[in-house]
């Protein structure tokens, strides 16, 4: 039996209508680009994308995430340049690749510890409520949104294994923040090279080693071209994190603007989670062998740990020097941090991690 006009008519019409409600509703969200210099995989990776849909579940599919990998946007040493400027809307930055724009963000960097939610929750109070933090991001036409973390440092080398301080003699190791004197004290000759060009450094010979952690080894894959891991457990990489441009986040509602802020806190929570368990997982799969490519793990013995920590804690003063020089109150932004630090691992040592 064929269809009536009248019925092809009505399905015409149905259709297009539904047709019309998808492209509004396409129209309807708002997303902001956000500019990721990592590759599309790993850890780090993963929690971007549940941002993307907690983003878009809270603000009921009006806001989401546009996300351009692996520096096709900004690359990292230009990602906080860029985004102030404009260029994104979100963005993972490093405030090292933009000297004397976000010195106290820097001091992050400066204490030795390696639990992820304590390093992270003390980092995301600072950063949210701490004044200086506050005025020194507005002047950079940056808003804070939320952390990352490295997990504790360790020790990677392609040739050669680090199980004494002796061993990093004549060694170039690629290395950034407190490491640098550290390493250097002990011999080692260190080069500044960002994580996405540590592959090819090491395979070309350039470097001998990094000092890295366990989600960055595999997440680029230098488990190719390396051969060893030294677990030094020395302290994290937290100013490391997201910004949103200053401009992007006032055009916001009122309701979206603290809908970010709760989610940002909430985010900064969840990647600790991530990466605190992450760390024994990748650790095995590392040893075991990725693809046919193993990495030999080796244990830091007590005294070269200490060692290095306490070199690498010394130049706290070198931080201290440069936010007096920019005219900040170095020694007491120093201390608030501790004490933010201190505050959070007496939580922790009481109460255990909130997924507990």
């Amino acid at each position: 039996m064929k269809p009536s006009k009248r019925g092809l008519l009505k399905a015409s019409v149905a259709a297009l209508c539904l047709c019309s409600m998808s492209v509004a509703a396409a129209q309807s969200i708002k997303l902001l680009r956000f500019a990721e210099f990592g590759p599309n995989r790993g850890d780090r990776a993963g929690t971007i994308k549940w941002l993307d849909a907690e983003m878009r579940k809270r603000s009921d599919g009006k806001l989401g995430l546009d996300i351009v990998w692996g520096g096709a946007l900004l690359g990292a040493k230009d990602a906080a340049k860029g985004l102030s400027a404009g260029v994104a809307d979100m963005a993972s930055i490093v405030p090292v690749y933009a000297p004397g724009r976000m010195v106290v963000y820097e001091v992050t960097d400066t204490l030795q510890f390696p639990n992820e939610w304590v390093g992270m929750m003390a980092t995301y109070e600072l950063m949210t409520t701490h004044p200086q933090a506050l005025e020194e991001m507005a002047k950079f036409n940056l808003r804070y949104f939320g952390n990352y973390t490295t997990g504790p440092t360790q020790i990677l080398t392609k040739g050669k294994a680090v199980k004494s301080l002796d061993d990093l003699k004549g060694l170039k190791i690629r290395a950034t923040g407190a490491f640098v004197p550290a390493m250097k004290k002990y011999g080692a000759a260190t080069v500044s090279t960002p994580q996405p060009k540590v592959y090819e450094a090491l395979s070309n010979g350039s470097v001998d080693g990094s000092t890295t952690y366990y989600y960055v080894v595999k997440a680029y894959k230098q488990y190719e071209v390396a051969d060893h891991m030294t677990e030094v457990n020395m302290g994290q990489t937290l100013a490391f994190g997201i910004a949103m441009n200053k401009g992007t986040y006032d055009s916001l509602p009122g309701a979206q603007q603290k809908m970010l802020d709760q989610l940002g806190k909430d985010y900064t929570q969840h990647v600790a989670k991530v990466m605190y368990e992450s760390r024994t997982k990748t650790k095995a799969e590392l040893a075991t062998g990725i693809d046919g490519k193993k990495i030999t793990m080796h244990d830091a013995p007590a005294a070269m740990r200490k060692a290095l920590i306490e070199v690498a804690e010394a130049d706290a003063a070198n931080w201290v020097a440069k936010a007096n020089d920019k005219g900040l109150p170095g020694e007491k932004i120093l201390g608030d941090y501790r004490a933010l630090v201190n505050k959070y691992q007496k939580i922790k040592d009481t109460k255990g991690h909130p997924w507990d």
